[in-house]
């Protein structure tokens, strides 16, 4: 009997590693996926989201390995990295992906966005084809987007009016678009590396910033800012690509596969930034942060004060206007 109960024990044991075996193939392709912010984050989470999709959808025949934080590079090193096909998947700010093309900018311009049901309606539609077709050309291919939500200012001084930035410093990200925005509001723009800002705030290099708050929290940029102006100006949108290079080697099905998994894992990170946008705000506010928020007025004065940088986009970002009034077509579709 008791050999016969050993025997029975070595079969299943047997047929247990034989069901794994078929179940998770050895890796045939690995795809680094390099990304921005930390492990505890919105767009962390989603890339774990994306990963079990494609890792699960092609019963472990493609591998994503995850690197958060910068780990590769900057955003302007990750965005030639996946252009070069020497990085397979990328999430990063549109700000840095416009070295490639520059009419991504179109998505960071202030107060383009009236409400969230327009932005996902953008990010999912029709414009999202056409804002990344010209993409291909530079060997990346456009899957989804992230997002990190809409921008607050935050600042060593309080930030109720437009001329509130007149003679001070602001970190902006690396887009001649946002430039043109503080440079509107009378500030003096001084681009920053993303993983250098902390330390250029707490040194008083410049006097503040602009960021979503899942942001402000999750880099603790609030433990370096004494005001935060609730403004919801304007979008930080995460570009979702793959290189062509890496694409074009898998065969048809696991090329559906990713962008399939991109098409989920898109509006799930989104949704994810949405939910815990409440708690974020809680977290800056206990961090005795002063959150100022704008009456109807004091929004529209900052409205009014940035709408000379539509004009500086459309008359100098080659495609910008015909973007533009795709994204005005859709909200007027309403």
């Amino acid at each position: 009997m008791k050999r016969i109960a050993t025997l029975s024990l070595i079969l299943v044991m047997s047929l247990a590693l034989t069901v794994t075996g078929t179940a998770l193939a050895a890796p045939k392709w690995t795809a680094k996926f390099g990304h921005d912010q930390p492990e505890k984050s919105p767009h962390h989470d989603g890339a774990l989201y994306f990963k079990k999709l494609v890792e699960e959808g092609s019963k472990g025949e493609i591998e994503v390995k995850l690197y958060p934080s910068q780990l590769l590079g900057t955003g302007l090193q990750m965005s030639e990295m996946v252009q070069a096909g020497a990085l397979e998947i990328l999430a990063i700010p549109t700000s840095n992906m416009q070295v490639l093309h520059p009419a991504l900018q179109v998505l960071d311009l202030p107060f383009l966005f009236p409400n969230q049901k327009i932005l996902d309606q953008v990010l999912d539609g029709e414009v999202s084809d056409a804002i990344y077709k010209p993409l291909l050309s530079k060997n990346v291919v456009g899957l989804s987007w992230f997002y990190s939500g809409f921008k607050q200012f935050t600042g060593s001084f309080p930030i109720r009016k437009p001329e509130d930035f007149k003679g001070h410093k602001i970190r902006v990200m690396p887009a001649p678009v946002i430039r043109e925005q503080f440079k509107a509001l009378g500030a003096s723009p001084v681009p920053i590396d993303f993983h250098e800002l902390y330390n250029a705030l707490q040194q008083g290099v410049v006097d503040g910033q602009e960021n979503p708050l899942t942001t402000i929290v999750t880099m603790k940029f609030f433990e370096v800012q004494k005001y935060m102006t609730l403004s919801n100006h304007a979008l930080i949108a995460y570009v979702f690509v793959t290189s062509k290079t890496f694409y074009n080697y898998l065969p048809a099905k696991y090329q559906k596969l990713l962008r399939d998994a991109a098409r989920k894992a898109g509006p799930y990170q989104r949704n994810l930034v949405r939910e815990r946008e409440k708690g974020f705000l809680e977290t800056i506010k206990k961090g005795g942060v002063t959150v100022i928020e704008l009456k109807p007025e004091e929004q529209q004065a900052f409205q009014k004060a940035v709408e000379p940088v539509y004009d500086w986009f459309n008359k100098n970002i080659a495609d910008g206007k015909r973007y533009f009034d795709m994204i005005k077509a859709v909200e007027k579709k309403k």
